[in-house]
């Protein structure tokens, strides 16, 4: 309790102990329970004042846990030593009756704490519970300075970062080697876009498809159901009808016929199709920016070519750099951003 205004109750203190309906031999027990919490004074003089403040909740939720339980704070020393002085020590009979008066005013005092062992308890959850908030509230400091620092390294070892808007997207925590590595990977894109059955392709392995047909027939019903499914390493379709597989073969075949390695091979774009003075319709800046990525990796461009039944066939191209994926864009797009990136690094010094 040192460092602070209220204390418990002593003979000593300016007040008499009578002012406070208190016996002598409480009195002494009161003052052996302040001799046991001065461990638990706070720091008054700590440079941060939410570690002093800790440290008041923190001894605070000691001195009700010492009020709710008062014989944990060292009192009992006193009585066994009382105790043993009375069964051991042989005093005369005053003596012995003093000693008795002392043990009693020891008991009347924890009885007496322990009718506030509710007040007590809920105190000690309300304190508890600031400690442990506060607690959290350093470790997400530390953790926030340590993240920092670590930001700071990386920074410091893979240069300036910027980030990439492409139309209502961005990119981010991207160098500016990376960009280079983005704008050459995007004509190679370009130039097999050009005439892309001309360009070396990783081909995926084969694997073996399974074709199976499934007859049933319940015992309350007089039809049969058929069903057929279509399934390799990396597809699984199940549970359709004879019609339904063949749309779904014939669909394939159209597919590839157009748009396979293998086909007509008539799909095409051309660069010179959209030059420059075209409006592009797609947004594009490049601005320095100090976060960093949750993950570092190559760019990456992807195209996809979708076709639904009935439907007009989509083209879309993708970006991404650091597993951050832009939205979808056309090829003029493309071709718009492509260009873009291009300027701003021939417009860097070297």
């Amino acid at each position: 309790m040192e460092h602070t205004e209220i204390r418990p109750v002593s003979t000593e203190e300016s007040r008499s102990a009578q002012d406070f309906d208190v016996t002598p031999s409480e009195s002494a027990f009161f003052r052996q329970l302040e001799k046991s919490l001065k461990m638990y004074a706070a720091n008054m003089t700590a440079p941060k004042p939410l570690e002093t403040l800790h440290d008041n909740f923190r001894r605070l939720n000691r001195l009700f846990v010492s009020f709710e339980h008062p014989w944990l704070a060292h009192c009992g020393i006193l009585q066994k030593a009382c105790a043993w002085y009375l069964a051991y020590g042989k005093p005369d009979k005053e003596e012995a009756r003093l000693l008795l008066d002392t043990l009693n005013g020891f008991t009347a005092s924890a009885c007496q704490l322990s009718e506030c062992n509710k007040l007590s308890s809920r105190m000690q959850t309300f304190f508890r519970t600031q400690e442990k908030e506060l607690k959290q509230l350093f470790d997400y400091e530390a953790a926030t300075v340590r993240k920092h620092k670590e930001r700071e390294e990386r920074m410091a070892a893979e240069g300036k970062g910027y980030c990439m808007s492409i139309g209502k997207g961005e990119i981010y925590g991207v160098t500016y080697s990376q960009m280079k590595e983005l704008y050459r990977i995007m004509g190679s894109f370009i130039e097999r876009e050009r005439s892309p059955f001309q360009c070396r392709i990783n081909e995926y392995g084969e694997y073996d498809v399974s074709i199976s047909k499934h007859v049933g027939l319940y015992a309350d019903r007089d039809e049969f159901y058929v069903s057929y499914s279509l399934d390799n390493i990396d597809a699984d379709f199940d549970w359709m009808s004879a019609g339904q597989l063949q749309r779904i073969a014939d669909g394939i075949s159209a597919f590839l016929r157009v748009y396979g390695e293998n086909g007509e091979r008539k799909v095409c774009w051309d660069m010179a199709d959209h030059p420059e003075t075209s409006q592009s319709g797609i947004a594009f800046s490049i601005r320095e920016d100090s976060r960093l990525p949750t993950f570092r990796a190559v760019p990456w461009i992807s195209k996809r070519i979708c076709q639904e039944e009935g439907g007009e066939t989509e083209i879309e191209y993708y970006i991404d750099v650091n597993e951050i994926h832009s939205e979808e864009l056309t090829f003029k797009e493309f071709v718009a951003v492509y260009r873009k990136l291009g300027e701003f690094l021939n417009n860097q010094p070297l």
